[in-house]
């Protein structure tokens, strides 16, 4: 049964990719910052999957003594702490979860033996199609956190590293401060939604071809690259807002 470890586990991504892993019964150990809200959502699914490990934790510096034996063969960044322009007393925060804790999590794993590193990138890291160009503050740090990947990938080549660049995303039960759900809520407390252009169109992407996208880069043994996904067609916002609208 094939080991993975994954970060970010509690997103909105992250938990429609758990559940999904674990109905396909590999072997999921997940590492979360110890609440009372993330010990019950963990709790919940232990009951209901034998093959679903929570690694609970406070501090950093407790990280080692409680991943250093898992021994994963695949290691799946999706942590992000996701603040465009966060102010002064935010800036440690958002470098801690999206630079120092992922990077201290690949230098405990990497040594242990050939692992497969799957990290979740945003094509805010490439504004204007510039490779590297970042959007703003939260780019800029997974665009740092990205070049740490190419350092350990000189110390242990035989790791894979791979990047996966995505857009926006949606899909069911999604509370997130996104355009689609924020429409959702408005129509549902009959408050209006203004759009500034009717011309506003979104390469946006359903979490099941996210899903989709890195179970096929879990399965197939690719080297070290980088990899998008992107939808063929661009979504039409006035459009699904009319469609939505006459629907409901």
């Amino acid at each position: 049964m094939k080991r993975i470890f994954v970060t970010g586990s509690t997103g909105f991504i992250g938990k429609h990719l758990i559940t999904n892993l674990l109905n396909e019964k590999k072997k999921i150990f997940v590492i979360i910052r110890k609440s009372k809200k993330n010990v019950l959502h963990a709790s919940k699914l232990r009951k209901k999957y034998k093959n679903y490990f929570p690694v609970f934790f406070k501090k950093n510096y407790e990280l080692k003594s409680k991943i250093n034996n898992i021994n994963p063969d695949v290691v799946l960044n999706l942590a992000t702490n996701y603040l465009p322009f966060p102010n002064n007393e935010r800036i440690l925060s958002v470098i801690d979860s999206n630079i120092v804790f992922p990077t201290l999590i690949i230098n405990i794993l990497s040594k242990n033996k050939s692992i497969k590193i799957i990290n979740l990138c945003s094509v805010m890291q490439c504004d204007k199609n510039q490779i590297d160009n970042p959007l703003n503050f939260y780019a800029l740090t997974k665009i740092l956190f990205r070049k740490t990947l190419s350092y350990y990938k000189k110390f242990y080549p035989k790791n894979v590293f791979i990047n996966l660049y995505i857009g926006d995303t949606y899909g069911s039960d999604d509370k997130r401060k996104k355009i689609l759900p924020i429409i959702i809520k408005n129509y549902k407390k009959n408050k209006t939604t203004k759009i500034l252009t009717k011309n506003l169109k979104l390469n946006i992407l359903h979490v099941n071809d996210v899903i989709n996208g890195i179970k096929f880069l879990i399965d197939k043994h690719y080297k070290s690259d980088d990899f998008y996904i992107k939808s063929n067609k661009k979504l039409d916002l006035n459009n699904v807002i009319r469609k939505f609208n006459s629907n409901t």
